[in-house]
């Protein structure tokens, strides 16, 4: 079996010489008709070939990246800002249709000012565009919500006009609900904290004779709603 094996490696061996006889004899034979600088220039032209498609590409510039824009707010107009290379188109689009066109600053920043949003949930994404109008790839996609709507809050406790006497009732629990999730809701001058269910439950302390609290809520747009009840403690 090993002499077998030896026979097939040996037959194998002298093709392979075989092949690189015939390779190197039609390399003599090119040196001595077209000479060494001949053959550099066909070895030139193959490449150029080659390469000639991939010298032809024109890389697509980089999407840019929007830095400033809210996530909620109660105006109809926003400011959108952001990087992309420098002196490069940014073509902006808000709910599929393209909105407005900026040319970036030689630091490569670019602002749209006063850009219209509808009512509810409005989806913003721009393109960089380079002089030959190639395109980058989309930017990343964000959503804006245009909220007119003031939060509500309902205090369940104490109730207004209440009378509270001695100390160990100086100290009143504020609880209630807002409507909306995320909104901020103050005691006066403290915040409370609020349950994902939009609960919020905060001591506060009175002060001696009447007093009127105020309770402020904001939501995440901006839009902000001021109640106050009236309280009395009495030593």
């Amino acid at each position: 079996m090993n002499s077998r094996l030896e026979r097939l490696r040996s037959k194998r061996a002298g093709k392979q010489g075989i092949v690189y006889m015939v390779v190197a004899l039609v390399i003599i034979v090119a040196t001595v008709i077209w000479g060494l600088k001949g053959i550099a220039s066909l070895s030139a032209i193959f490449i150029n070939n080659d390469l000639g498609d991939v010298g032809d590409i024109e890389l697509k510039p980089t999407p840019p990246i929007i830095s400033d824009i809210p996530e909620a707010t109660y105006s109809a107009q926003v400011r959108i800002t952001g990087f992309a290379q420098p002196g490069i188109e940014v073509i902006l689009y808000m709910n599929g249709a393209r909105l407005a066109q900026k040319l970036t600053s030689d630091s490569g920043t670019f602002e749209f000012v006063g850009v219209p949003i509808a009512e509810g949930e409005n989806v913003v994404y721009a393109y960089s565009q380079a002089s030959n109008e190639l395109l980058s790839e989309k930017s990343k996609e964000y959503i804006i919500v245009l909220d007119t709507t003031k939060p509500n809050v309902t205090l369940q406790s104490p109730s207004d006009g209440k009378i509270f006497r001695g100390q160990s009732e100086r100290i009143v629990n504020f609880e209630g609900v807002v409507n909306e999730y995320g909104s901020r809701v103050f005691i006066g001058e403290r915040m409370a904290i609020l349950t994902p269910e939009g609960k919020f439950s905060l001591p506060y302390q009175l002060v001696e004779g009447d007093q009127e609290i105020q309770i402020r809520v904001v939501d995440k747009a901006g839009n902000e709603e001021i109640s106050a009840i009236k309280l009395r403690w009495e030593p």
